[in-house]
């Protein structure tokens, strides 16, 4: 913590602060002593998790109540925080549905694109401007998935995107060192939250055994400055070897469709 703290100051900004792993960072940083930054669009959760962690620790925490998918979001979310000396952004929210490429709406496919990938492209370029101009240094953490690595069916949108982060990170990573600014992404695999619970069969649920959010979190900000690319878990890291090192590629988009089968037909 004391060397977050040092490259990164004493607030954090959180975006889709209030469930699953965004809730999961809120709370583990807030823990240590670190002021928080929530911005989501889940106005009653993001309150009453803010509630807890005040009512729990010492720190201080700001809400942001902002649709992360509208046009205008970076900029009311950089103004909000122009009085802060805020120098790392975890970037979590995301919007997600499993279902066949063909039944997304327009509106749904531009949502994708608004909440994955403009808003956080936007916040970087925006927080990262500021931070050079002040010669400061400071940290980007993206929160990809497994799912970005490789093209698995039924969530084509939702890979695509996460897809873009990982290529983005690797970019920035390189281009932003000598401005000394970190920049890692964490490519989560399946992890217990709202969204999973909402996506996964019951039956799919009680088979496999999802990392919690808090884990995730924890790994991910050790994780930051540290590597570019980064997975939590053994399990999702042995899957990730597997997939990407040592089988075809042909070969794990097979076991991607079937594993999709077996979990969402």
């Amino acid at each position: 913590m004391n060397r977050l703290k040092e490259q990164y100051g004493n607030w954090v900004l959180i975006a889709g602060a209030a469930k699953g792993i965004g809730a999961g960072f809120t709370t583990f940083l807030a823990q240590r002593g670190v002021n928080i930054v929530m911005a989501d669009n889940n106005l009653e959760d993001m309150q009453q998790l803010a509630d807890k962690i005040q009512a729990e620790t010492k720190v201080v925490v700001r809400q942001i109540h902002i649709d992360l998918g509208v046009q205008e979001a970076s900029d009311f979310i950089l103004e909000s925080t122009a009085d802060l000396d805020c120098r790392l952004l975890i970037y979590v929210a995301a919007y997600s549905k499993v279902k066949p490429f063909l039944s997304s709406q327009k509106e749904e496919l531009d949502r994708y694109i608004g909440v994955n990938n403009r808003t956080p492209i936007q916040l970087i370029h925006g927080l990262v401007s500021r931070l050079n101009k002040q010669n400061k240094p400071g940290g980007i953490l993206l929160i990809s998935s497994l799912a970005g690595l490789l093209g698995p069916p039924l969530v084509a949108p939702y890979a695509a995107t996460k897809g873009f982060l990982i290529r983005l990170a690797e970019s920035l990573a390189t281009e932003f060192k000598p401005l000394n600014i970190d920049v890692t992404v964490c490519c989560a695999g399946l992890t217990s939250t709202p969204t999973y619970q909402a996506n996964t069969p019951e039956r799919t649920r009680k088979k496999v055994n999802p990392m919690g959010p808090i884990r995730v979190a924890e790994y991910a900000i050790k994780q930051l400055g540290r590597k570019t690319v980064c997975v939590p878990g053994w399990k999702n890291r042995f899957n990730y070897f597997l997939l990407l090192r040592l089988f075809p590629a042909s070969l794990s988009l097979k076991i991607l469709h079937v594993t999709m089968k077996k979990m969402y037909d």
